[in-house]
């Protein structure tokens, strides 16, 4: 099928990320959504991107590619446990800002080598930090996946209005890092 004159993949893209910033989760990006925004027939979308499957494989390039930018400046000029505290901010900062982003990024690499490279570009200056303060593995990425659920679950309880109780979130947020900062030092003094 061939693609509308003058519309190109980027633009489909864009009007992916456009939709999945305004509706907050990846579950709300549709083709038809997409079709309609670019003023196209949903068929034609195929011209541009692999159906559902590789429109959601854009979006968690792009969202991956937004993250690893806010963990990268994050630690950019820290180490330790410090740099370890800017990344779970950042990663905090960016799922509450980006919920769409931040749900998008969490996409199975499966044999996608871009993919892989991406979600790489993320975790690795957690990684690096973790083992440069003495986390071996498989510690390691118990503690990626550890802030990784952290993150998402406190994410997902805030945007969908659960937190409910009188305290503010934002103090909980805050509590939420410090509580894993503490035993992160705990156990890189231990190790």
């Amino acid at each position: 099928m061939a693609a509308r004159i003058g519309i190109t993949k980027t633009q489909v893209i864009e009007a992916g990320i456009f939709i999945l910033e305004e509706k907050g989760k990846i579950e709300d990006v549709s083709l038809s959504a997409v079709a309609e925004r670019t003023g196209m027939r949903t068929q034609s979308l195929y011209a541009h991107i692999d159906g559902m499957k590789g429109l959601r494989r854009e979006l968690a390039l792009y969202s991956l590619e937004k993250l690893a930018d806010a963990v990268i400046d994050a630690a950019m000029g820290r180490s330790g446990i410090d740099a370890v505290e800017a990344i779970l901010q950042a990663q905090l900062s960016f799922a509450l800002n980006h919920p769409g982003l931040f749900t998008a990024s969490i996409h199975p690499p499966e044999d996608d080598l871009e993919l892989q490279t991406a979600i790489t570009s993320v975790s690795y200056p957690l990684d690096l930090v973790l083992e440069r303060i003495g986390i071996e593995q498989p510690e390691r990425t118990h503690w990626s996946r550890l802030f990784l659920s952290a993150v998402y679950g406190f994410s997902s309880l805030y945007k969908g209005a659960k937190l409910t109780l009188p305290v503010p979130p934002e103090s909980s947020a805050d509590h939420l890092i410090r509580v894993l900062i503490c035993q992160l030092r705990d156990e890189a003094e231990l190790g």
